[in-house]
């Protein structure tokens, strides 16, 4: 007598004998991996919860074979087959679900006597009779990596075929194996029915798995013709048995699935009517399956539509039904929709409504359907972002929905959206994408915040870009060289705008901000700040920056320098722009076209000719050539200061150096000849500019007029034609920081402008 073992069991104990093997865990029965398990005597799988005895041999030889049939509800029963050598126990357990805790239960001898390699079938429809309902096999099939649970689309283990018991006599028990693979392999190229009869013909009866697996197969192998030829056999062989050997329900719903994998959805209609010819009622894996085809298609209302009728024909949703479900929202990208539809299935989980069925594990199929309303919303906002038109808005109130009904994505989530943001108008959602990683989560990818710092500045919200740096200094992550650089160049960007518009005092501020942020202004965003400060003429704010520039280790270049002396010279400060001008040449800096022409209007305006012939023979020495620009300031200054003949002759040496004038010499020239009592030579030279088809503005035409009239000179009204049209006035160099805010969007300060924010002498500051 062989000894026994007792294992614990959930309801009761289990007799095995003791042996070498160790308990496999039962993940080999979920694997996606074609590699062979070998699998121990008791293979955890189902869950029994009535008693039962399980009484294996201790020689017993165990093989890798096995079925585990999820979704079967049976109560536990034991048979013995009496008259025999071997005792036989079969114990068939009512499992709640395929857990990983549970035990899956199988017969075994208890003699000596080697019993094959596979898990013995009595009959070949045993399981179908047993349990009314299932579909799983484990059946392997040549070149595919997985067999899907047409139940649950579980995976199940591959095998290498099925044992098929034949009695020869009483008290002996004769096994044969079916190679599937080879049997598959053999129907590779059947087209028609007769062409499987000629295969099949001396198989005898096969067990509905093999049929099934290698429909599923053939799908999977687009071999759509096979699947449909196999079929077409077992119809025939229905007829000729009278309806003992056909096709079963789980046939039809692999074949269906076949359909969706080939994409050879014209069948799908013929097999429902063969269905309903062979009086087979669809169960929900094949509502299932069909809204899987549907789905294929690109036919998403016609999926929904699918599951309405599984309500209607009396059938309970399983979760794959659900899931079919939102990704039909998903295909027609209303993630409103399918949000409004997880919501609604989880008020009726809650209240109890659904969830009751013992055949499924909700609690975890509820939060897998969770994360997959998740990530639809998620994939239907990434689609929004990527489009031509703007769906910014739909985006915000899809976040704003999800909120309410208390779902959280992810930070990879988050982030994720951030980067399909790439146009101006997609800020907005960054914004808020980036407020709530902030709010919610510790860590922040920094390649994510650079690209937040680069779209703020293509959508012209720099100032929201220094925000997101500060936070990079203050929260972290610690910003990089790239960080730096998009942050710098976003300040480049306003220093610019200040530059061109004279907002000075704006300039200051970037400035000071900068230095606050540990970033280091250089000689461009100095010289932004000194253009500035020149073209508003505040020749004392120029100064101060300069000097703070020096102060910072920043030396200044040629554009520093004009910069400075243009402001000098505006503000008639000439001994001060001399001094500038005579410290430029003696630390090398060389002169350009720019500061030469500010330093001969400088000495035009002293009316030191002398030293303006001394600058022209430095330009041709430095092979600088002037240009009309340099002879219209020092018209423009003989102007001002009431030297026009001086100007009349610095006219004509122009046109004797082939310069051709343009609008604003004329315009110059007129108006100093005009006020300096010179009316008849102002009326020529217009009449001369508008015989060159310059179009001159009206404050020539009133000059000469004017003048006329008070000098009593005669001059041809009719000639010099009518009053030219007022011309657009020029942009007024705003000198208030509002306009600035509104063009940079950044915040308006309340408080003045203080003239310590531009410079702070270094004995001020160490106090």
């Amino acid at each position: 007598m062989q000894t026994l073992s007792v294992w614990p069991s959930k309801g009761g104990f289990d007799l095995v004998p003791p042996s070498p093997f160790n308990l496999v865990s039962s993940s080999f029965l979920s694997t996606r991996n074609r590699r062979r398990k070998r699998w121990g005597p008791v293979e955890s799988g189902c869950q029994s919860r009535s008693t039962g005895l399980l009484l294996v041999s201790s020689s017993s030889r165990f093989s890798r074979g096995g079925v585990c049939y999820r979704s079967i509800k049976f109560s536990s029963k034991c048979g013995f087959l009496s008259g025999f050598s071997t005792l036989k126990l079969f114990l068939f357990c009512e499992p709640k679900k395929c857990s990983f805790g549970a035990f899956f239960m199988m017969a075994w001898s208890m003699e000596q006597q080697e019993i094959g390699n596979g898990l013995l079938i009595a009959e070949p429809n045993s399981v179908d009779e047993l349990s009314g309902k299932a579909e799983s096999d484990n059946v392997d099939y040549p070149r595919v990596h997985r067999v899907e649970d047409s139940d649950d689309n579980e995976n199940q283990e591959e095998n290498g075929g099925v044992e098929i018991n034949s009695e020869a006599k009483v008290g002996e028990k004769e096994s044969a194996r079916v190679d599937v693979k080879a049997l598959a392999q053999s129907l590779w190229f059947a087209k028609t029915a007769d062409d499987v009869e000629e295969v099949l013909k001396d198989m005898g009866e096969l067990p509905p798995q093999v049929h099934s697996t290698m429909i599923r197969g053939f799908g999977k192998e687009k071999k759509m013709e096979c699947a449909m030829a196999l079929v077409d056999w077992l119809k025939r062989k229905k007829k000729e048995t009278g309806g003992l050997y056909g096709p079963n329900l789980f046939v039809y719903n692999s074949l269906l699935g076949a359909v969706k994998q080939c994409q050879k959805f014209r069948e799908m209609d013929r097999i429902m009517n063969d269905m309903a010819e062979d009086g087979i009622n669809p169960n929900v894996v094949t509502y299932n399956t069909l809204m899987a085809i549907y789905l294929e298609q690109g036919e998403a209302t016609k999926a929904l539509n699918v599951l309405e009728d599984i309500k209607n024909k009396g059938f309970t949703p399983s979760a794959v039904s659900y899931s079919q479900a939102l990704l039909a929202y998903r295909r027609m990208e209303d993630g409103n929709g399918a949000l409004k539809f997880f919501v609604e299935l989880r008020e009726k989980y809650l209240k109890g409504e659904i969830g009751k069925d013992d055949d499924e594990d909700w609690e975890n199929e509820f939060i897998k359907l969770e994360n997959f309303i998740i990530r639809i919303c998620y994939q239907v906002m990434r689609r929004w972002l990527v489009r031509e038109e703007n769906l910014s808005t739909n985006v915000l109130k899809l976040l704003t929905e999800m909120d309410k009904a208390r779902l959280q994505p992810g930070r990879a989530e988050y982030e994720r959206l951030i980067w399909a943001c790439t146009r101006e108008e997609h800020y907005i959602v960054a914004k808020e994408l980036y407020a709530r990683i902030r709010e919610r989560h510790a860590d922040m990818s920094l390649s994510v915040c650079n690209h937040l710092i680069w779209l703020m500045g293509k959508a012209k919200k720099w100032w929201a870009a220094l925000e997101i740096y500060e936070d990079l200094l203050d929260k972290g992550p610690k910003p990089n060289n790239m960080s730096y650089e998009l942050i710098i160049s976003h300040f480049n960007i306003l220093l610019s705008a200040a530059r061109k518009k004279g907002i000075w005092r704006w300039g200051v501020r970037l400035l000071n901000k900068m230095e606050e942020k540990g970033l280091k202004p250089g000689s461009r965003e100095w010289n932004a700040v000194l253009v500035a400060c020149s073209k508003a003429s505040e020749y004392s704010a120029a100064v101060q920056i300069f000097s703070r520039m020096v102060e910072k280790g920043e030396k200044p270049t040629i554009i520093s320098y004009g910069a400075l002396l243009s402001a000098l010279e505006k503000g008639k400060l000439y001994d001060e722009a001399l001094r500038v001008w005579q410290h430029m040449l003696n630390v090398g800096v060389e002169p350009n076209l720019y500061a030469y022409t500010i330093m001969a209007s400088v000495f035009t305006a002293q009316g030191k000719f002398n030293m303006v012939e001394l600058i022209f023979r430095e330009m041709a020495s430095s092979g600088i050539e002037p240009t009309v620009v340099t002879y219209n300031a020092i018209i423009s200054a003989c102007g001002r200061n009431g030297m026009s003949s001086a100007a009349y002759e610095w006219f004509h040496r122009m046109k004797v150096q082939n310069i051709t004038p343009n609008e604003i010499t004329y315009e110059m020239l007129i108006e100093g000849l005009a006020k300096d009592g010179k009316p008849r030579l102002a009326y020529d030279l217009y009449l001369r500019a508008h015989n060159e088809n310059l179009i001159l503005s009206s404050k020539p035409y009133d000059a000469v007029v004017e003048s006329s009239q008070v000098y009593g000179a005669t001059i041809d009204l009719t000639v010099l034609g009518p009053r030219p049209p007022e011309k657009k006035k020029k942009v007024v160099i705003r000198k208030n920081l509002t306009d600035f805010c509104q063009l940079a969007d950044v915040p308006r300060r309340s408080k003045p402008f203080n003239r310590k924010e531009i410079y702070t002498p270094e004995t001020e500051r160490n106090q």
